[in-house]
């Protein structure tokens, strides 16, 4: 959370909480105060696993729960069991037409939070390609000034309408 709260090491001249787009990790996303009417917040978790209850979920005008894991196809399962793996659920096409739905059913948003559970690689993908998608491109470029970002890349491709390969 160090771009968030470390102002003396942030390495960004903005506020990332006034874009209209962005990715914060779950323990931020479950207190969020949103500075803006109509926030929209998806939540994203492992296949299986629950969220944190959020402090006060009525400051969010709606709430969009998206389960998959933090995984692409090449990585290497090492350590994990047959069932682990069994289990893992990559992300895809049907999440994203998901994610494009929510937002289409919420035309007057004025901000939408994302958030994973650290924050780092699925919600910073997530909150790109929701950023290119509506044609924000400050947006766009503001996220990808967040050094803490590390968008997964078959999130942001699947995103984008492109094959993950």
């Amino acid at each position: 959370m160090a771009n968030y709260i470390n102002k003396e090491r942030r390495q960004i001249d903005f506020d990332p909480f006034d874009l209209r787009i962005i990715a914060v990790p779950e323990v931020v996303a479950v207190t969020f105060k949103p500075r803006m009417e109509h926030t929209l917040l998806i939540r994203i978790a492992d296949v299986g696993a629950t969220y944190q209850p959020l402090k006060d979920e009525s400051l969010f005008e709606a709430i969009l729960p998206v389960h998959f894991n933090d995984i692409n196809e090449e990585d290497d399962y090492w350590g994990l069991s047959d069932k682990e793996q069994a289990e893992m659920k990559l992300f895809n096409e049907v999440h994203r037409e998901m994610i494009y739905d929510f937002i289409e059913a919420h035309p007057d948003f004025t901000q939408i939070v994302v958030h994973c559970h650290a924050g780092v690689s699925r919600s910073s993908a997530v909150a790109m390609g929701i950023a290119e998608h509506l044609g924000d491109k400050d947006t766009y470029n503001k996220l990808q000034e967040i050094k803490r970002y590390l968008p997964n890349p078959r999130v942001l491709a699947i995103m984008r309408g492109e094959a993950y390969l």
